[in-house]
C-alpha cells in the first residue's frame, strides 16, 4: 500500500473516532483532540502527493495501464467515429465488489455498524472506460452507457449510464457511510480524502458507474458518446464509440 493510501485510511480512521458509536476504528482512542489532529495532519499529507495523471492517454496501452492500476480487469478495446472524421481508440473493464478500487477492503480498516462501506460493494459492477486521445470532460458525462446480462440469475439491464470514474468511487463511499448513519464530518473527511487519491485517474474522458448485477457470471458492454476537444460550443466533436465487450464473474 502506497504512502498516500495509508495517510488516506488514516485520515478516515482519525476522523471517525469524532463521533463515537457511529463510527467504530479498530484501535482504541483515549484523545480525540490528538485524533482530529491526526485527521487535518492527514488530509494536508494526502493534498500534497504529487499529483501524476497524464491529461491526455496517449495509446491502448496507456487506457490498459490505468484500469489495471484501479484493478479494473480490461474488455477488448474498441474504437470511436467521430464527427471530424477521426477514430480513436478505447477500452473499457470491470471490477466486481466488494473492494475499493486503489485502497482495498476498506472494510479491514473501518468498522460502520458492520456495514459494507466499499465503493463496489458484493453482488456489484464497477465498470470503467478509457478512450485514447483529448476528450473534454463537460459536466454531463452520461453519454457512455452499460449493457449486461447475468446468465445465472436471467437477469439484465440496457443503457445504464455513466460519469466520471474518479466520481463513481468518491460518490459510492460517500452513499455507504450515509446508509450507515456515519455523520457529516466523517463524510467529508471521507469525501475529500478519496478525492485527492482518485485525482491520480487521468480526467481525460475516464467514465466509470457501479451496477447491481447480482452474483454470477456476467456478459457486459460500453458503449456511447462522448464530446472530444476542440470543437465549438455551437459545433462540438461528438464521438460514437462501438461496444467494449467483456465477461466478468461476480460474487
Amino acid at each position: 500500500m502506497s504512502r498516500s493510501f495509508r495517510f488516506t485510511i488514516a485520515s478516515v480512521a482519525a476522523s471517525a473516532a469524532l463521533v463515537g458509536g457511529a463510527v467504530a476504528a479498530p484501535a482504541a482512542h483515549a484523545d480525540t483532540s490528538r485524533d482530529a489532529a491526526a485527521a487535518r495532519a492527514a488530509l494536508h499529507e494526502v493534498a500534497a502527493q504529487p499529483n501524476d495523471a497524464a491529461s491526455v492517454i496517449d495509446s491502448i496501452d496507456e487506457a490498459n495501464a490505468v484500469l489495471k492500476k484501479l484493478g479494473i480487469t480490461p474488455f477488448t478495446p474498441t474504437k470511436g467515429l467521430c464527427t471530424d472524421l477521426s477514430m480513436p481508440s478505447a477500452v473499457g473493464g470491470a471490477m466486481p465488489g466488494s473492494i475499493t478500487p486503489l485502497l482495498g477492503d476498506l472494510n479491514k480498516s473501518l468498522r460502520v455498524k458492520d456495514k459494507d462501506i466499499n465503493a463496489i460493494q458484493k453482488g456489484e459492477v464497477l465498470y470503467g472506460f478509457v478512450p485514447v486521445d483529448k476528450f473534454s470532460d463537460t459536466k454531463d458525462k452520461s453519454g457512455m452507457r452499460v449493457a449486461w446480462f447475468n446468465v445465472n440469475t436471467l437477469d439484465g439491464g440496457f443503457g445504464e449510464p455513466m460519469k466520471g470514474l474518479g466520481d463513481s468511487i468518491v460518490d459510492a463511499v460517500d452513499a455507504r457511510l450515509k446508509e450507515a448513519d456515519a455523520s457529516a464530518l466523517v463524510r467529508t473527511l471521507a469525501r475529500k480524502t478519496l478525492g485527492s487519491v482518485v485525482a491520480a485517474i487521468p480526467a481525460n474522458g475516464a467514465r466509470g458507474g457501479i451496477v447491481k448485477t447480482g452474483s454470477g457470471t456476467v456478459l457486459s458492454a460500453i458503449y456511447g458518446t462522448m464530446q472530444k476537444a476542440g470543437g465549438s460550443e455551437d459545433a462540438p466533436v461528438t464521438c460514437y464509440f462501438f461496444p467494449s465487450l467483456g465477461i466478468a464473474t461476480v460474487k
